[in-house]
């Protein structure tokens, strides 16, 4: 593997929503229990302005250095679970597939009770450079018996990548979608369009690509 990149590895599942906090009352002013959105991203094809989150992925780092995983909630926008109101700067990173990576900052203001939720766009560029690649083994199931967070093992055997992990299904199929541009491999499991007769919130899956030469 000498001088060889390895390929990088991103999953996107939806994380589920933000938690409720206590009450709260200050200086005579009552404050809502539920936790507020920090950052907001509204992505859209750089090309053609159409709304482009689903498929995306991002990550928040707020100037404390605290990391807010980012998934899409539709067709236009990127929400996070947030574990705890983060006014100040954020900077926002947004990848896809086939898209180049782009960074956009975001400066949050806090009100008296809350944060006061920022919102942001993100236009993304396809990657010239991105083809399609098409994993040589990609096998799904079975359920976990319980919903879990996104989590996968990669490793590499001689001129194979291999990742087996588990991934909320949102009750569909799962699927990957992968592209290869350079050396560089971006590959995401996602719930498909299939739905599911049953389903226990999450399922194992294990991919196989070739590496590049």
């Amino acid at each position: 593997m000498t001088g060889r990149h390895r390929p990088a590895f991103r999953a996107l599942f939806a994380l589920g929503l933000p938690v409720a906090l206590s009450g709260c009352d200050l200086m005579g002013v009552a404050c809502a229990d539920q936790l507020a959105l920090s950052v907001v991203v509204e992505v859209r094809d750089a090309a053609d302005g159409m709304p482009a989150a689903r498929g995306a992925t991002g990550v928040s780092v707020h100037e404390s250095g605290v990391l807010t995983d980012l998934y899409a909630t539709g067709d236009l926008g990127l929400n996070g679970n947030w574990a705890s109101e983060l006014p100040g700067r954020h900077t926002i990173l947004v990848r896809k597939p086939g898209y180049l990576l782009n960074v956009v900052h975001a400066d949050v203001d806090a009100d008296r009770c809350h944060v006061e939720a920022e919102t942001v766009e993100a236009r993304i560029a396809r990657d010239p450079r991105a083809v399609p690649e098409h994993p040589v083994s990609f096998v799904e199931g079975p359920d976990v018996g319980d919903w879990r967070p996104a989590g996968a093992e990669v490793r590499v055997r001689g001129d194979t990548l291999e990742m087996a992990g588990v991934a909320p299904s949102e009750c569909a199929e799962l699927r990957m979608v992968a592209f290869r541009s350079g050396d560089g491999l971006h590959a995401q499991v996602e719930p498909s369009d299939v739905t599911l007769d049953s389903c226990d919130g999450s399922r194992r899956f294990e991919a196989r690509f070739t590496l590049p030469q």
